[in-house]
């Protein structure tokens, strides 16, 4: 169910997330950054126009069709640590990252695809190119992930269009580091993370009636769900690299989370799911059990 108590004159704005769903536009807008100062200088020179180039590529098309109208700022950076010449291409080489507002984020530190000067991007290429594939594999990974965030599981389509391409890229002149993308979104649609999906969008629907409703019962209810559903995923997979990007990125939202809490329950039970951030964990005050001696 879309999160439709948001819903208030064609625009639904989660402000937790920094997520805006706008029901007249279907925009997803990059900013691209390329970092090269290992490169020589006329190697960096080449690359003076990619990053408006791939802006215009990604800011340009319409990424969700008519599955559902969003719009989603993202940072994209390159990092360019080698280049090296194949016939009339340029063979680059470095890593990736990509960040969203509800911190659907991914880093790739194996990217390597060829570039030619004026190079024309085409989102309807008959053959497979590796850099238009890295681009168009993170960005609807990172689709999905945020529509996970307010409709139960709703990446899902997005998540196959991001496995088609890995698919495809395995097949092509360029298949190196496909193999580890394609188990990256094989990870986030097994049934062992199908709670992680689930308790993304309780969270974010956790924090709405904590922040924006102030409903302590629902919103206790929905931390609830959180700490059971991720308890799920840790037992099932405790070494789950989705698992951890989820806390490691959101952790410090819990104490938030659980600021209608009566007890540290949830408290104590995130401690031992996530010990990494134990401590953290370990300061949050929920108002309904203020006094209660942090363990």
């Amino acid at each position: 169910m879309i999160k439709g108590m948001l819903a208030l004159m064609g625009i639904v704005w989660l402000g937790i997330s920094g997520l805006t769903i706008n029901l007249t536009a279907q925009t997803v807008t990059a900013r691209v950054t390329i970092q090269a100062d290992r490169l020589k200088p006329e190697e960096q020179a080449f690359l003076a126009e990619l990053p408006q180039q791939i802006e215009n590529y990604i800011n340009s098309f319409d990424w969700t069709g008519n599955y559902e109208d969003i719009r989603i700022d993202c940072g994209i950076t390159f990092i360019i640590e080698t280049a090296i010449d194949r016939g009339s291409d340029k063979i680059f080489r470095g890593q990736f990252a990509i960040n969203s507002p509800s911190k659907e984020n991914f880093v790739d530190k194996s990217i390597q695809f060829p570039y030619r000067q004026g190079q024309f991007f085409d989102h309807q290429q008959a053959q497979f190119d590796p850099l238009l594939g890295i681009i168009d594999f993170y960005i609807y990974m990172v689709i999905a992930g945020e529509l996970d965030c307010y409709i139960l599981r709703g990446g899902t389509a997005f998540y196959e269009k991001a496995r088609a391409i890995a698919n495809r890229a395995l097949v092509s002149e360029f298949p190196a580091g496909w193999r580890n993308r394609l188990e990256t979104v094989d990870e986030m649609t097994d049934s062992d993370h199908l709670p992680l999906r689930e308790a993304k969008f309780e969270f974010y629907e956790g924090l709405f009636y904590v922040e924006a409703r102030k409903d302590p019962q629902k919103a206790r209810e929905a931390a609830r769900r959180v700490v059971e559903l991720l308890e799920q995923v840790h037992h099932l997979r405790p070494n789950s690299s989705a698992l951890k990007r989820f806390l490691d990125y959101q952790y410090q939202e819990f104490c938030t989370l659980f600021k209608y809490d009566r007890d540290r329950r949830n408290i104590q039970r995130m401690m031992i799911l996530d010990n990494r951030h134990r401590e953290f964990y370990a300061q949050c005050q929920p108002e309904g059990a203020k006094g209660i001696r942090a363990q």
